[in-house]
């Protein structure tokens, strides 16, 4: 299996570099819905999805559906709202992903509550596995304030855990996510420091994306001072203590039209929702194809992916991806930037701000 993977990993880079409409090899990373319920009540969640994912689902779905991409991906990820691995089934569900596709890079988001689950932490350390572990701050008090929960000092130590257990296998690689909002900018820097003496691989920093009003007064839009010096500094403390450090833009920054870069997502990378829509990416306005009745191969390379890919080639670039930060960076400078591209969204967003 490992060697069908980085030749389909070898010819998906050629086809990139060749910027080719039509592509032979499939992608090399695959989101998908995984989605159940979630014991948080963060302050920029969307609310939960009806459409549970399933070990069933996974079988009797997606494997029949996408079952050669998967297993020739570089990494699947299993990302949807809520908490996946609170599916009841989810030591099963572990087991046979792991059974199923060893070479393949399993990803799992979660606010780290179900790490205290020790047959769940074994499964973990036992596959190629990625664990990114929603925190967003550094102190109890300021993670129940966003995330409604009183469990800090319990994922503390299951995130010590984890990381001690992982030593024999060399798994999973453990990075801590941080949502840059109003609410918690000013401990970006003490985040840092904090993640380094868990021993967790990385940090990754992203802006909060305003999906509904209520998420206005939480964008860092508004906060742009606080947050390029917050950012300035978490970046040299990463720095110091040798944190690998992932964050986006920053504001004011004016990289101009020379700066302007292919996104590899259109050749790389596709999303399917739990129902079964396919998206480009996590941030894309329309999906472009229904895998419930349409072959994956069809969409991979049908009207929706060709037109995709060849405006990032011959422009204008498509309308999902013009104010997207990795076109241009100083894209962060402009509030389109910040709000999500689904349909409908960003103009109820402006309108709800015009008032």
């Amino acid at each position: 299996m490992q060697g069908a993977i980085e030749d389909n990993i070898r010819l998906n880079q050629e086809e990139f570099d060749a910027a080719r409409g039509t592509l032979s090899s499939t992608p090399e990373g695959i989101g998908i819905g995984a989605h159940y319920r979630c014991n948080g009540q963060c302050v920029f969640c969307l609310g939960g999805k009806e459409d549970f994912f399933s070990l069933r689902r996974y079988q009797e779905f997606f494997e029949p559906k996408l079952g050669e991409a998967i297993r020739h991906a570089r990494y699947v990820n299993f990302c949807g709202f809520g908490e996946l691995l609170f599916l009841p089934e989810i030591e099963e569900f572990l087991s046979y992903v792991n059974a199923t596709i060893p070479q393949v890079n399993k990803i799992y988001t979660t606010n780290g509550t179900p790490l205290a689950n020790r047959a769940v932490v074994r499964l973990l350390t036992e596959s190629k596995s990625v664990v990114e572990i929603s925190l967003h701050a550094s102190t109890a008090a300021l993670h129940q304030r966003i995330t409604g929960l009183r469990n800090f000092d319990a994922i503390q130590a299951s995130i010590k855990d984890l990381i001690a257990r992982r030593v024999t296998y060399g798994y999973p690689t453990v990075s801590l996510v941080f949502l840059i909002h109003t609410l918690n900018i000013e401990d970006l820097p003490d985040f840092v420091t904090y993640a380094a003496s868990l021993g967790v691989d990385e940090v990754i920093a992203n802006y909060l994306t305003i999906f509904k009003k209520e998420h206005i007064p939480f964008s860092c839009f508004f906060e742009q001072d606080k947050t390029v010096f917050s950012m300035a500094e978490a970046e040299s403390r990463a720095r110091s203590l040798g944190m690998a450090f992932r964050m986006p833009p920053r504001f004011q920054e004016r990289a101009g039209l020379q700066e302007k870069t292919r996104c590899s997502d259109p050749w790389k990378y596709c999303y399917i929702e739990n129902e079964g829509r396919v998206y480009p990416c996590c941030y894309a306005g329309e999906s472009v194809g229904q895998l419930e009745d349409t072959a994956f191969t069809d969409i991979w390379n049908g009207q929706g992916y060709q037109e995709l890919r060849r405006s990032w080639m011959e422009g204008p670039v498509h309308e999902w991806c013009r104010y997207c930060m990795r076109y241009a960076k100083d894209n962060v400078n402009d509030l389109c930037a910040h709000i999500n591209a689904r349909p409908g969204f960003r103009e109820e967003i402006i309108r709800n701000l015009s008032k």
